[in-house]
């Protein structure tokens, strides 16, 4: 019984150990001050992210060759989210407007909803926030290894409503050079102006 109960708590330790080292890690590595634009904006290594094929607002499908030549801001949520999500697509909205054409950056929302972001929905939902960001889906197959490539934790929350469900999710944003390399990223609550100038630094 001692013996059991000392194995018990032994196992419960290290997987104290694991969660605390994996938080710490994750802490260090996506919300460090180290910046190239002021805060809000988190340097990180070019070996994040990866390829993807998915399918478009406009039902055409698209690779991340698709997106070489362009800076690109790259967003992970679902169209249901009641704040975050719409919050961090306008702040990619007015960044690109203010920028304009010239530097040639595009925006791309990728849902991690796709049970209820079709395309036919996301056709109706991105051009509200600007009108040449690009709203991907797909199925869940084709989502999972592009969301585990830039390592975005999502989770559907059907327990707590098996239709109008919430999704938890992590918040970042994500830039990308034009070679579709991993620039910075940003926090949710980082501003259009903190993108601005970090483009401006790429360009």
């Amino acid at each position: 019984m001692i013996a059991d109960r000392f194995v018990f708590l032994a196992g419960a330790m290290l997987a104290i150990i694991a969660l605390v080292a994996t938080g710490w890690i994750l802490t260090v590595e996506l919300t460090e001050d180290e910046t190239i634009a002021g805060p809000g904006l988190i340097v990180m290594p070019a070996s994040l992210g990866g390829p993807l094929e998915l399918i478009n607002h406009k039902g055409e499908r698209v690779t991340e060759a698709t997106f070489v030549g362009h800076l690109t801001l790259i967003y992970f949520g679902y169209s249901f989210c009641p704040d975050i999500c719409p919050l961090s697509l306008q702040t990619m909205g007015i960044a690109m407007a203010e920028l304009g054409d010239a530097p040639g950056i595009k925006g791309v929302f990728i849902t991690v909803d796709p049970e209820r972001d079709h395309v036919e929905h996301l056709a109706g939902y991105v051009p509200l926030f600007h009108e040449r960001l690009v709203g991907l889906t797909g199925s869940t197959a084709e989502i999972d290894p592009v969301a585990k490539a830039f390592r975005v934790y999502f989770k559907h929350r059907k327990d707590i409503d098996p239709e109008a469900y919430p999704v938890d999710h992590s918040s970042y944003i994500y830039l990308m050079d034009h070679e579709w390399r991993l620039a910075a990223v940003f926090r949710h609550d980082a501003t259009a102006d903190e993108i601005k100038a970090a483009v401006h630094k790429l360009l």
